[in-house]
This record gives structure tokens, sequence and C-alpha cells, in this order.
């Protein structure tokens, strides 16, 4: 099989397109959520799921301070330093700035309170 010069450049064009695209941001390599610029990912399946499977570095700033807002530093995220307190409350026992904080992170009160999602 005789591959042309003009396939290769067009099959190099269009992977050179694509590691652009994601290395700018023009296309999002998460699954599971919506995401754009310094914005924050809202997860569209497990909420949990989504958030246990991020790592600090990969959090775009506005996540960062949101966790930070919840209790979670770098340090707790990668496991150097114990849980926040705020892991074992319930949703009414939180105060209102880190309830609006998780709910921009997609959490509800049953899915925080017992893993629901409803």
């Amino acid at each position: 099989m005789k591959v042309s010069k003009q396939s290769i450049l067009i099959s190099l064009s269009v992977a050179l397109l694509l590691a652009f695209s994601l290395v700018t941001g023009c296309v999002s390599s998460q699954k599971g959520a919506n995401q754009s610029g310094d914005s924050v990912r809202t997860p569209t399946e497990n909420v949990n799921a989504f958030w246990d499977n991020q790592d600090w570095a990969d959090m775009t700033k506005a996540e960062q301070d949101l966790w930070s807002l919840v209790g979670y530093t770098e340090a707790v995220w990668v496991g150097d330093a114990k849980n926040p307190p705020e892991e074992d409350m319930y949703w009414k026992q939180l105060a209102p700035e880190k309830r609006a904080a998780l709910e921009k992170m997609g959490y509800t009160k049953s899915f925080w309170n017992d893993g629901d999602p409803k």
C-alpha cells in the first residue's frame, strides 16, 4: 500500500490541530463536565466520582478557590493533611457560603448528605 505525501500531510495537520485545541482549551479532555477558561466545571454525572478523579494541579483557579472555601487545600486534596471538619457535616450545618460553593461544583443537599443525586 502506497501512502501519498498529501495523505501524510493531512493526517499530520489534523493531529497538530487537535493537539493545539487541547492545549489551548478549545476542546476539553475532561469527560463528564462542562468547562470554559478559568470557570468551574459542572459535573454532568456522579459529582463525587467526578471530583474524586481530579488532580488539584489540573483544577482551575476558580475550582481551587471554591474547594479552599469548603476547607480543602492542596495538601488535603493530595492526602498530606487530614480532611476538613466540613466533610463530616450535614448540609444544614455548613455555613451558607460553603453550601453556595458546593452548589457551584454540582453538589445538592441530598447528594452531600447521603450521596443521593436527587
